[in-house]
């Protein structure tokens, strides 16, 4: 199995979108998927789950040494999810929690082709620890000067994590998220970037269109019986970018 961490010390940059449709589009390409949530706010549960009534608690279980079963996404029989929720946020004041514990729970799974793990959008130990357990990390980020002063700092993280936890972490790269081609601020931000680390800029883009938002408050991805041209838009560009991230972690 193989594990992808999509990761932004920033949050509001799409981070967990973009993590939901890597969940849907590796499932469609008929990998078993597992959708570990880990950030409290549960969102990416919701999004594979609908209003399912999904157990308490669940993800916590993950920093105890347990193995919680998983729930089965609404749309898609090949995800199983381990949902977040509020009790995650007393992980983060455990003194007893181990950098490593939940690379020690999740490899009690198999039968997966890949897992993705949504972290969130702080710095902190489940941050730390979604690093320590993954093969590869993906950073979404919007062309902002706030979520762009935000990488470095995340960046800085990554390579702590690479020299004392997890050295075989491959970073797959920056994906810009959320874009507005309109924006002159924006235009700016992502050129600056592309000057600054060309090898970690990914040659794709998703921009902000609500159709994402609308397709996943139903649990199914952006493409799912895409209608009107922004939609088709939208669909196009998220299928782009998760597809060549699935490539490179899943060398296909």
């Amino acid at each position: 199995m193989k594990t992808l961490v999509v990761a932004n010390q920033k949050g509001g940059v799409g981070k967990t979108a973009i993590a939901t449709h890597l969940a849907f589009l590796s499932a469609e390409q008929g990998n078993r998927v597992l959708a570990v949530d880990i950030d409290s706010q549960g969102t990416m549960s919701r999004n594979l789950c609908g209003d399912a009534e999904l157990p308490a608690g669940q993800a916590a279980q993950l920093f105890k040494g347990l193995k919680p079963s998983p729930t089965r996404c609404a749309t898609n029989d090949h995800i199983d999810v381990i949902a977040g929720d509020r009790a995650l946020s007393d992980v983060d004041e455990s003194p007893k929690l181990g950098a490593t514990a939940l690379r020690d729970a999740l490899r009690k799974y198999s039968g997966y082709s890949l897992c993705v793990i949504d972290p969130p959008p702080t710095l902190g130990k489940r941050l730390k620890a979604a690093l320590a357990a993954a093969d590869y990390v993906v950073m979404p980020f919007s062309p902002t000067r706030e979520s762009v002063d935000g990488l470095g700092e995340l960046m800085d993280t990554i390579e702590d994590v690479k020299r004392t936890l997890n050295p075989n972490l491959t970073i797959v790269g920056l994906l810009p998220n959320l874009v507005n081609a309109r924006s002159a601020a924006q235009v700016k931000a992502l050129a600056e970037i592309q000057e600054a680390a060309p090898d970690l800029l990914l040659p794709c883009h998703v921009a902000a269109r609500t159709s994402v938002a609308d397709m996943l408050a139903q649990s199914r991805p952006v493409w799912w019986r895409s209608r009107g041209q922004s939609q088709r838009l939208a669909a196009d560009e998220m299928r782009a970018a998760c597809g060549y991230i699935l490539k490179t972690v899943l060398k296909k």
